[in-house]
């Protein structure tokens, strides 16, 4: 189950604390107090002069035995046990109830309540009960001869009291009454008239009582006890519990008072608090049902109703909800009964789906025991917990697999090497393309730094859109911006027509930046912009672009001495640096030159390759390669051309057979002139790497004749 379905969530469960007129107290076993929750304002004492202290240190004497004692039975039976007490609060005696019950082996958790309002009210009862009694016998035996007597018991007594007249003029009123009215008795008696205390909406009911008790025909229309709101001297409302009797003297009636306001506030919160109850029960979305320990369901929340299309409260729950005639396998509600809290997923025989139950005790009034279940459809849930588990472990085989093939392979794309360092290098890679964060590739010239960057973005999430490479040294200072960001129709001289900038080619892309070194720092600082999600504005425009692009910087110098010298910026320098890969020289791997002059060889034709013998791959092996892979192939494609090796500073080594006529038999001119040529042509496409555009500019002809020679050459 989520955390939003668990339990109610924070907010809710403070409401329901605030809602309940109970202290909510966390003690522990060393008897200290550790924290208050709830009515915190009828505490003995201030909050602060409980916690973190003993019982025995902050509650009177034999109170404090008796809670220390109540506390030690809850922890040694784990069973709820109870007390009451009484504190002087304010110079006031105050009455509690008190629950304890074990919540760990270290801490019981107390409910307390203030009582002295209900304890106030049950004594009123018995006190007004006694006095009425008492009243009512001295009235029968000799109410007239017992006047005085009488005025001094009503004076006296512990309920308010009133005698109303026929008008409802209030002719005598104890000082109980005034206690409860606010009034004194020289104001009220003779002065005010009984409807003058009655609440407005209930004015109507004593009226119609008053003259049905003082009529013979409609005797027994006025009840002898009921209830009525009355208006105090500070416009409070109170409720009360009024007793009316006929006294002898004609039209007259006296009334003894009960004050239940707390009781019926006590009773508002009950109504309020089942009510708040009854809301997060039918809020909540899964099911929610009560059985007994007889399995008989006692409540359904309207969810649960609806599913299973009729409320089944009084039937038996396995038979009315899961068509058993025994109680389900998965069942819980014997350890439930026992006080234990269960949880647990289980899918649903009937429907296939996947539920979280929450199955908890609930002790009713009686002490009685049901078992709460709520019960929430988590079955999307579990598909998807299943679809990414199963998509994990096939991107685990996946990473395994392929990790395996480029140990096992020799090449990585169009990156052809298999020492360690390049392995190493295909590792950086494969975390590269996994991530969307900025790369920087290291490597001197002619290391492959661009196959790499384009590797990378093909195996990247970004693969489907475009690759911008950009040589940063190639463009002039005075059109870097132009070239980056775009410019509009007339923003400078020769700007006939809007052009979008290479940022907009790149976007949902990757940029790559191209010896990042030569970028001056006034153009960084809005590169920098435009990286950090600022946008861009093309010269000559005042709109902001936003552009969703991926940097691969690549550069053949110390960018951390050039942040030193100020000629980078810091800030451009970590935001393109996140991962750095170094490409090795050709000279620390030297063992991948077979298989890079084995690549090489087989763009051209095998009727032109000469013979690698031991003495030019031993050569090729002692050789340093200032150039780097870009010097290895244009070395060979020499070789094909010339039929010679040429390496700089080195004497010329010829071909195994450096006869024209030996490999290519005596022929016509023509012939000769054709094979020639294919051979001229196949070396170019090569070293182009079959770019025909590019191949037909470095021989000198236009790309119509290259691609019909390339058709008569079979090309």
């Amino acid at each position: 189950m989520t955390q939003a379905h668990e339990g109610l969530g924070i907010a809710s469960c403070r409401a329901i604390v605030d809602a309940i007129p109970d202290m909510i107290i966390r003690i522990g076993k060393d008897h200290v107090f550790r924290s208050f929750e709830g009515k915190v304002n009828e505490l003995y004492r201030p909050e602060v002069d409980y916690l973190g202290k003993r019982i025995e240190d902050v509650l009177p004497g034999a109170t404090a035995i008796r809670f220390v004692d109540t506390l030690e039975s809850a922890f040694r039976t784990g069973q709820v046990h109870s007390i009451d007490y009484s504190l002087t609060l304010q110079q006031t005696l105050c009455f509690y109830e008190a629950r304890l019950v074990r919540s760990s082996d270290d801490e019981v958790i107390a409910f307390v309540r203030n009582v002295t309002r209900e304890k106030e009210t049950e004594e009123q009862f018995h006190e007004y009960q006694f006095h009425l009694e008492h009243q009512m016998a001295m009235r029968s035996a000799d109410l007239s001869a017992a006047e005085n007597r009488y005025r001094n018991i009503f004076r006296h007594s512990g309920a308010p009291s009133i005698i109303v007249e026929q008008d409802f003029t209030i002719s005598m009123a104890n000082p109980k009454f005034e206690e409860l009215t606010g009034f004194d008795c020289r104001e009220i008696e003779k002065r005010m008239k009984w409807t003058d205390f009655i609440y407005p909406e209930d004015r109507q009911m004593v009226i119609r009582y008053h003259f049905a008790r003082r009529s013979d025909a409609d005797e027994h229309g006025a009840p002898a006890e009921y209830e009525c709101r009355i208006i105090d001297r500070n416009q409070s409302l109170r409720t009360i519990f009024i007793k009316v009797g006929m006294l002898s003297e004609t039209g007259r009636s006296i009334a003894s008072i009960i004050d239940i306001t707390s009781l019926k506030n006590t009773e508002q919160e009950l109504r309020d608090r089942e009510t708040l109850y009854s809301a997060i029960l039918e809020g909540y979305e899964g099911f929610v049902y009560f059985i007994d320990r007889n399995y008989r369901i006692r409540f359904m929340n309207e969810n649960l109703i609806h599913n299973t299309g009729g409320d089944a409260t009084g039937k038996i729950c396995h038979e009315a909800l899961h068509n058993r005639s025994a109680p389900c396998l998965w069942c819980v509600a014997e350890q439930v009964f026992e006080g234990n809290r269960v949880r647990f997923e289980m899918k649903n025989p009937n429907d296939k789906k996947w539920y979280y139950s929450i199955n908890v005790p609930v002790r009713m009034s009686d002490q009685s025991v049901f078992c709460q279940a709520m019960i929430t459809d988590i079955d999307e849930r579990k598909r998807m917990e299943e679809a990414l588990r199963d998509s994990e472990a096939h991107l685990r085989e996946e990473n395994i697999r392929l990790r395996t093939s480029i140990e096992e392979r020799e090449r990585f794309g169009d990156i052809v090497g298999k020492s360690p360092a390049m392995q190493e290098v295909y590792e950086l890679m494969l975390m590269a393309a996994a991530s969307d964060t900025n790369i920087i590739l290291y490597g001197e010239s002619g290391t492959g730094k661009e196959l790499v960057a384009r590797a990378i973005h093909a195996m990247s999430s970004r693969q489907g859109s475009n690759f911008v490479p950009v040589n940063c040294g190639a463009i002039p200072e005075n059109l870097l911006e132009s070239e980056f960001f775009g410019h509009k129709k007339g923003a400078f001289t020769g700007a006939g027509a809007d052009t979008k900038g290479l940022l907009d080619e790149a976007d949902h892309g990757c940029l790559f930046l191209d010896e990042i070194g030569e970028i001056k720092p006034g153009l960084q600082v809005k590169l920098l912009r435009a990286i950090e999600g600022g946008g861009y504005t093309p010269v000559g425009s005042r709109r902001v672009i936003q552009s969703d692009f991926r940097i691969i910087a690549a550069t053949s110098r110390n960018l951390t001495e050039r942040v030193r010298a100020g000629r980078m910026r810091s800030d451009f320098f970590y935001r393109v640096h996140v991962i750095p890969i170094h490409l090795p020289p050709l000279r620390k791997r030297k063992e991948d030159i077979p298989l890079l002059a084995e690549h090489f060889f087989k763009a051209y034709d095998r009727k032109i390759r000469p013979t690698l013998t031991s003495r030019i791959m031993e050569a090729l092996m002692n050789y340093d390669w200032p150039g780097n892979v870009r010097e290895l192939q244009n070395v060979l494609y020499r070789f094909v051309t010339l039929q010679r090796l040429d390496l700089a500073g080195d004497a010329a080594l010829p071909a195994p057979d450096p006869s024209v006529e030996a490999t290519f038999p005596a022929a016509s001119l023509p012939d000769a002139v054709a094979s020639f040529e294919k051979r001229q042509i196949s070396a170019a496409l090569a070293q182009h790497r079959w770019n025909r555009t590019r191949t037909a500019k470095a021989l000198g002809i236009g790309l119509r004749t290259l691609q019909r020679k390339m058709k008569a050459h079979q090309l």
